[in-house]
């Protein structure tokens, strides 16, 4: 079995934040909306639900509140199945395997708010089904958009000190149990942005994204290496990459 990797001088307090951003806007993937909710440019009985998406994308802005914090720590030992913070923190599963390189691990919350999964429950329970699913669909890219940006903070914080991050990983996702979440408040103080975790280990607000981003040197941490090239699952539907071999 491998041995994980140990920083012995790693600094227990955190070395960045927490800091809390608030973004003025984000910008949901329009493309990914369509294959949520089916919606096919290309057919004529999907256009009215076209011309609904296109109304909602321009009143629903109005309704979210991206906001997101985010702490950087040293990580004190990292192997392919945990990893430690100086401070004590331990994550257990294979984000170790997919941060291998580095050094720092930032911690992550972002929310959208309340206000458009609420309007979402009100249309599906008064049984307007298609603008109450397409109003869910806005607000899952909407947060998925408030974490890019977050991304995007972070990885500007690492590059400013000569250091890269890889993507960002949510428990839940890529054999990552989704109680990881439970170490992950613990570290982070979510409560600055309003989110909160229930005993199931569920978010609220419920349009709210956690995870990881491993922070290295540029020569062991690749921004856009993703957990998907180790992974045979055939039938993610989250997969970013293709199987070897296989077309884009």
């Amino acid at each position: 079995m491998q041995s994980p990797v140990r920083y012995p001088d790693a600094e227990r307090r955190p070395i960045h934040g927490p800091q809390v951003l608030h973004f003025p806007e984000v910008r949901p993937d329009r493309h990914e909306i369509c294959r949520l909710v089916h919606l096919q440019p290309d057919r004529g009985a999907h256009q009215r639900g076209l011309q609904l998406l296109d109304e909602l994308l321009q009143m629903l802005p109005r309704l979210l509140r991206p906001r997101g914090v985010f702490q950087v720590d040293t990580i004190a030992a990292i192997g392919p199945h945990q990893i430690r913070l100086a401070g004590g923190t331990v994550f257990n599963g294979p984000d170790g395997g997919f941060l291998s390189g580095a050094e720092l691990l930032a911690t992550f919350v972002v929310t959208i708010g309340s206000a458009a999964e609420r309007l979402a429950r009100c249309w599906l329970r008064s049984g307007r089904v298609l603008p109450g699913t397409i109003v869910d669909a806005v607000a899952s890219e909407a947060a998925e958009a408030t974490a890019e940006q977050l991304w995007q903070e972070v990885r500007r914080w690492a590059r400013q000190r000569g250091l890269e991050v890889t993507p960002r990983y949510s428990p839940g996702y890529c054999g990552l149990d989704v109680r990881q979440q439970i170490p992950l408040f613990d570290v982070l103080p979510a409560h600055r942005i309003n989110v909160r975790l229930t005993s199931s280990c569920l978010m609220l607000p419920i349009k709210s994204i956690s995870g990881l981003i491993g922070i290295g040197p540029p020569q062991r941490v690749q921004a856009h290496r993703y957990a998907c090239e180790m992974c045979a699952h055939p039938d993610c539907p989250q997969r970013r990459v293709p199987f070897a071999g296989q077309k884009d």
